[in-house]
């Protein structure tokens, strides 16, 4: 029977996603080191371990304030002051919540409400409003997340995670983080707003599959040169050494999944690290140098 027999999805998601809730949950982040000698693409800090008062200058930049190069990769941009977003755990397809904040849009969007899921999307968000918001409702779980950013941000592990990594905001995160590859600390430049960060090709899933281009992003999650905001880039990618969808795997992939699926994700995650920048749709380095371009004036 194959894989898109929804009755052994089904089984296939009961059986996985435990798993990998586990693994994101008891995954311990690197300890961040500071270089002994700083420069604009090495410099670190240690992940937050207090939660700093809140003040009005927590979010003192506009949308006016942002500068951007994408190169070729779209066509337009705009940056707007996004709305807060009320804090809910209640309520399906997860938690959410955001303070007051910046989101750049692409090729003729302007309004965030009418951003289609997966489209490109930046987010400029103040890193203690938002700790607070969360702190205030009795929930750690976007402090705990800051925190393994900044860890993370400072010194990748070796050898790299393949699944379980943090990313923020959650809205972009539903479901579980059950494949990662590509991931690196892209270099930055003086001028950057992010004075340190890390990216990765990867997904978030609700159902348990094997990995194919769709729903496939370049994640960057940096922090400013004043350890205010955090900045955080989603970009669809695809690479050919992937099937396009679900309906295009192969009976030996398909096999190879259900008899083992955490080792088959992170397999084919190892595979995929090997891979130039270049085999990757848009190239990974050309997303870098757009994480790198953006600015804070």
């Amino acid at each position: 029977m194959p894989i898109t027999s929804p009755r052994k999805r089904l089984l296939l998601l009961i059986l996985l996603l435990p798993s990998l809730l586990m693994a994101c949950a008891t995954q311990s982040p690197p300890t961040p080191t500071r270089p002994s000698t700083a420069s604009a693409t090495t410099s670190a800090a240690t992940a937050p371990t207090s939660t700093p008062k809140l003040d009005a200058a927590d979010s003192d930049i506009t949308a006016a304030d942002i500068t951007l190069d994408p190169g070729d990769l779209v066509e337009s941009w705009q940056a707007v002051d996004a709305p807060a977003i009320p804090f809910d755990n209640m309520h399906a397809p997860g938690p959410s919540g955001l303070p007051a904040h910046i989101q750049v849009l692409f090729n003729g969007v302007s309004d965030p409400q009418a951003r289609e899921p997966g489209d490109p999307v930046i987010y400029i968000i103040p890193i203690d409003a938002y700790r607070q918001l969360w702190m205030e409702h009795d929930s750690q779980l976007v402090p705990d997340l800051l925190q393994r950013i900044a860890a993370l941000s400072a010194q990748l592990p070796e050898p790299h995670p393949t699944r379980g990594l943090p990313v923020l905001p959650l809205e972009e995160t539903y479901g579980v983080n059950d494949f990662a590859t590509q991931l690196r600390q892209p270099p930055l430049q003086a001028a950057s707003a992010s004075k340190m960060g890390f990216r990765f090709v990867g997904r978030f899933a609700m159902d348990a599959t094997p990995v194919t281009n769709e729903g496939l992003r370049y994640i960057y999650q940096g922090i400013t040169r004043d350890d205010r905001y955090l900045i955080a880039l989603f970009f669809p990618v695809r690479t050919d050494q992937l099937p396009d969808g679900i309906e295009a795997v192969s009976q030996a992939e398909q096999d190879a999944f259900s008899q083992n699926g955490l080792g088959y994700l992170a397999d084919k995650a190892r595979a995929l690290d090997e891979l130039p920048s270049s085999a990757w749709t848009p190239d990974l380095a050309a997303l870098d140098a757009l994480a790198a371009s953006l600015q804070i004036r």
